[in-house]
């Protein structure tokens, strides 16, 4: 039985592991921490009892391989899919707006749910129709590679209230980064995934539990069933490369773990303190040096109350970007309050605040988009900086991210920052652990 180790048990790791290890291959996965889950896990907040995640995850009903590593475990049953495409936003001045999609085909149910929303005029709403036409292309990178999402909006003619009431909420809160900055082929292969194939495809799904309880424990026993181990606790130092061949991997402790095949499923930045110095002489390895990483900050607000009723929204005009209730999402109710978590994608300049300059935003920025909150009592908050949630996507990003395989025949790199194609999410993440099973079997 050939043997397979992964270094980093993620969403990328666990899905090549899980992928591998149905294909009979020996599996061993090596943790760092105590933990799995990589940047999407939950924990046990110590003060409230309650579940929260290390940031707040949205998908889509086009997330196949993410659904195709959740049913082999078994945990579909633990997300929720809209039946109808529907994304609800909080205004200061107009309340309360909805897209919400007819059932008609895609991508034509998308422009009938833009032709409903409050808030934006006719003209912007024909003009959207330019959108509906540039998601018919398949030549992405040709058309559209030179272009940041900014100029690609600019391009399809779309005003500065469609932009700010749709388009940058959408856009930043998909790529974590600038729509200055953000390359166009991303957010253009999104919009294609999510409303040019199926109407069910751009429904949102949401998880019913904590992220962690989704997939790692049962990663694990998927795993070890199949003869495969996972190691926690379990520090790299380096892979020992030569001859252009991944020959082991070096632990903390000094002892050297060796298999058939290796993958890599860290992110850019742990990874590259991991290999020899003298494979960034080479173009391949040294492309991804400029990586660099964009934050998210998710806060936490406990109040006395039930101060909505909506399992999330976006918030338009604020410095938060959206809302998730905790209570509408995991169906349950937290002694007559309510828990809600707000979050700030591409946060680079709020990254220095404290805690308490954060709540203080979220509260005031609460109070603007639902004024009955004003009458709720703040029990308990939570401030989460992830410094390194997402690489930064760029027009330079999307050419130097490396494919999976590598020039070391028996190397592989999965994560969500390799060449998907895709920002960095769930559905990009998984994708690469999977890309990475196929071509060790392959």
């Amino acid at each position: 039985m050939k043997e397979v180790l992964i270094v980093g048990g993620g969403l990328a790791g666990l899905a090549s592991g899980v992928a591998l290890a149905e294909a009979g291959y020996r599996v061993q996965v090596l943790e760092r921490r105590s933990f799995l889950g990589g940047r999407a896990y939950s924990f046990i907040d110590k003060a409230s009892g309650d579940i929260v995640d290390n940031g707040q995850h949205l998908m889509m009903g086009c997330y196949r391989e993410t659904f195709k590593f959740f049913s082999k475990l078994g945990t579909l049953d633990k997300l929720r899919f809209q039946n109808q495409a529907r994304v609800d936003f909080l205004d200061e001045h107009l309340g309360q707006t909805t897209l919400l999609c007819p059932s008609w085909p895609a991508p034509l149910h998308l422009l009938g749910g833009l032709f409903k929303l409050k808030g934006i005029g006719l003209i912007d709403k024909l003009r959207a129709l330019l959108i509906g036409g540039a998601l018919q292309t398949k030549q992405i990178t040709k058309k559209f590679g030179h272009l940041t999402v900014d100029e690609w909006l600019n391009k399809c003619k779309q005003s500065k209230e469609m932009r700010e009431r749709f388009w940058d909420p959408f856009s930043i809160a998909t790529l974590n980064e600038d729509p200055k900055i953000a390359p166009a082929t991303l957010l253009v292969r999104v919009l294609q995934q999510a409303f040019a194939g199926t109407k069910e495809d751009s429904t949102m799904v949401t998880a019913k539990v904590g992220l962690s309880e989704l997939y790692t424990e049962e990663s694990r026993k998927f795993i070890e069933s199949r003869g495969g181990k996972v190691l926690f606790k379990s520090s790299v130092t380096g892979f020992d490369i030569t001859d252009n061949t991944c020959q082991g991997v070096i632990l903390k402790t000094g002892e050297t773990l060796k298999a058939d095949f290796y993958i890599s499923a860290v992110p850019y930045f742990a990874l590259n303190p991991l290999l020899p110095k003298k494979l960034f002489e080479t173009e391949y390895f040294r492309q991804w040096k400029n990586l660099k990483s964009s934050p998210i900050i998710s806060i936490y607000l406990w109040f006395d109350r039930p101060i909505t009723e909506l399992g999330f929204a976006g918030m338009l005009g604020t410095r938060l970007q959206w809302l998730f209730n905790k209570d509408v999402l995991f169906t349950r109710a937290y002694h007559k309050g309510q828990l809600l978590t707000f979050v700030i994608s591409a946060a680079y300049g709020f990254t220095s605040f404290s805690k308490e300059k954060l709540v203080e935003i979220a509260l005031e920025d609460l109070r603007k988009v639902i004024p009955k909150s004003k009458e709720a009592k703040l029990l308990q908050s939570l401030v989460i900086k992830e410094q390194n949630a997402t690489f930064s996507a760029s027009l330079l990003t999307e050419s130097v991210r490396p494919e999976n395989t590598t020039p070391i025949k028996n190397f592989f790199l999965a994560g969500d920052w390799t060449n998907t194609g895709l920002p960095a999410t769930i559905e990009g993440a998984v994708l690469s652990g999977h890309r990475c099973a196929q071509e060790i079997i392959k």
